[in-house]
């Protein structure tokens, strides 16, 4: 026993495409927005000095950036005061432990790193480091 329905030409069968289109371009959105973020390395964009030497590679770092116009900055949060500095750190220090790495403008004055590290040496960092930008080698 075989039913056979009548179809009519009116019925049409069709795939609704508004939602699939809805769905690319939130992707699309979502893709370029989290680009942007990826291409900041450390928070605080500053131009590294370039060395040749190869460089040690840690993981679990605490970031100290100073850059060009001489503004410290504790990961992303900008230290107006010195002091600050060390507090902060310290907390930091006791609760990550790792390295500290001073992310310093090529530009900076040399006293300025220096005093950064000094204060870093305060707050109980036992590990300094300086990030530098890797140079291709000249043959």
């Amino acid at each position: 026993m075989k039913f056979n329905r009548p179809r009519s030409r009116s019925e049409e069968v069709f795939i609704n495409l508004t939602p699939l289109i809805d769905v690319v371009f939130l992707l699309l959105i979502f893709f370029m927005v989290s680009t942007t973020f990826a291409t900041i390395r450390y928070g605080i964009k500053v131009n590294l000095p370039r060395t040749v030497t190869p460089q040690e590679k840690v993981k679990e770092n605490i970031v100290i950036s100073i850059t060009k116009d001489g503004h410290i900055y504790l990961g992303k949060v900008w230290i107006k005061r010195e002091d600050r500095l060390v507090s902060l750190l310290r907390k930091q220090i006791k609760k990550r432990g790792g390295m500290v790495v001073i992310n310093a403008d090529k530009d900076v004055k040399h006293g300025r790193v220096v005093r950064v590290m000094d204060l870093a040496r305060m707050a109980g960092a036992t590990r300094l480091g300086i990030l530098t930008f890797p140079e291709k080698e000249k043959k």
